[in-house]
């Protein structure tokens, strides 16, 4: 197998153990409904099986990332993609809701190290022109996962029963295990570096625990003054004080020079709200879209499936021509478009046509794709080549802690607004528009950390 077609092979290798890890962080969620009922669990608890493994996945992606710049990518890689398929079985084998909880943790153990690696692996094996390319074929085929699982899901669960979402990954973990100890070269380990110190992971792991959780802690708006404001003050003495040893540290978790590199950091506050403002409109448009156009579930999907689908279009395009033409300018550019179709959401009426709507979330996708590649091309390709694992690790965090943070915040601040006006059908419509100028002022700030950042 000559270089060129191997680096080919290792991207399709890369791909495979995202797009696992994609649908079934979105797979999953259409059958919790059945699976709370074949338990008899309460929504609450049935909910801790989506809750565990983002939390997981959150929690160590960056501990891996770090442990693959120093014990190498692929073993990393590999056994992530193990622990994934066994988690997998013996999600499939649960006879309780506590146990699923628990066997979907060991899920996102197997992602975690999976995702962290997938940018560096990725970025490796192609020259620096080709980066953004090859970048946003992974961007496509995270929207493609995220787009697939739940039709796929529904499906599955109809003909076959809930077990098989998780069934269904067995033989193609395995194959992708084979396939990854055959073609993934072992990748730049550094194992001359120092192991991290384990008290800086237990900070970093802590932190983002309480983050996570502090979301969860009540669907109320005043809880903002009391629960919510003393984890966000835990947290923030946890990541301060993690945040103090890195830059103290002589073996870090997370570099220092990582804080001084103005691509890394404002490349990551414009990642961190880009994903704030989707998850954001993804959760409300369902509940708009059923309770204020009376819509079926069916027929909702089917429209706010041309978010993932634009962006999976757009997101190859977007990194070939930031190859051509520089990361920031393409980014920016997606920046503003998301922004423009954001704010051209306060406009939607209870007249509105379906086609206006589509129209909305078409743009809305599209810059979304034009902006997530290059984005991630900037940042793996403004660091050392042996901290590409940390800095993918990096990327990947930022997007689940931009998906939690917002997914907390809009669904206080819409059911809030839902409530109080009464959950008539126009209340769902009111308290949509009310919270666009949020979204917007988020997506407002990714265009403002893009634009300022320096180019590669």
């Amino acid at each position: 197998m000559n270089e060129n077609s191997r680096k080919w092979w290792i991207l399709s290798v890369a791909a495979a153990g995202v797009l696992l890890s994609t649908i079934d962080a979105s797979i999953v969620n259409i059958a919790l409904p059945t699976i709370g009922n074949y338990f008899k669990a309460s929504v609450q608890s049935t909910a801790w099986a989506t809750i565990s493994y983002l939390l997981v996945i959150t929690a160590l992606l960056l501990v891996f990332g770090r442990l693959s710049d120093i014990y190498g990518q692929k073993l990393i890689f590999t056994g992530g993609l193990l622990v994934f398929t066994v988690g997998s079985s013996l999600c499939a084998m649960s006879q309780n809701i506590t146990q699923l909880v628990i066997f979907r943790s060991i899920q996102g153990v197997g992602a975690a190290m999976i995702v962290s690696n997938t940018s560096a692996i990725v970025t490796n094996a192609f020259p620096p022109e080709q980066r953004g390319r090859s970048l946003g074929i992974i961007g496509a085929v995270v929207s493609v996962g995220l787009m697939t699982g739940p039709p796929l899901g529904g499906f599955i669960i109809h003909y076959l029963g809930w077990q098989y979402i998780f069934l269904v990954n067995l033989p193609i973990g395995v194959a992708a295990i084979l396939f990854t100890l055959k073609i993934l070269p072992e990748l730049k380990a550094d194992r001359s570096s120092a192991l991290f110190h384990p008290l800086d992971s237990i900070l970093w792991i802590a932190g983002v625990t309480v983050l996570v959780l502090a979301f969860r802690i009540s669907g109320q708006i005043t809880s903002l003054a009391g629960d919510m404001l003393i984890s966000f003050g835990v947290c923030f003495i946890f990541l301060a004080t993690f945040y103090v040893r890195q830059i103290k540290s002589e073996s870090p978790l997370l570099k220092p020079s990582f804080f001084k590199n103005n691509i890394v950091m404002f490349a990551s506050v414009a990642g961190f709200f880009s994903y704030m403002t989707m998850i954001s409109l993804t959760f409300m448009f369902p509940y708009l879209l059923q309770n204020a156009f009376g819509m079926t579930p069916f027929q909702t999907g089917l429209v706010l499936v041309c978010i993932p689908a634009t962006t999976a279009f757009a997101s190859p395009i977007s990194g070939y021509l930031s190859d051509k033409f520089g990361q920031r300018p393409i980014a920016t550019s997606g920046a503003a478009l998301s922004t423009i179709a954001i704010i051209s959401m306060y406009l939607i009426t209870a007249d509105s046509s379906t086609w206006r709507i589509i129209l909305n979330l078409v743009i809305f996708g599209l810059g979304l794709g034009m902006f997530g590649s290059p984005n991630n091309s900037a940042i793996m390709g403004s660091v050392d080549i042996r901290d590409r694992g940390s800095a993918g690790g990096v990327i990947a965090t930022v997007r689940n802690l931009g998906m939690v943070s917002g997914l907390g915040i809009i669904s206080l601040v819409y059911n809030a607004g839902v409530k109080s006006r009464g959950e008539s059908m126009l209340a769902y419509l009111g308290a949509f528009k009310a919270a666009i100028p949020i979204i917007a002022v988020l997506s407002l700030m990714v265009l403002v950390f893009s634009a300022l950042r320096r180019s590669v």
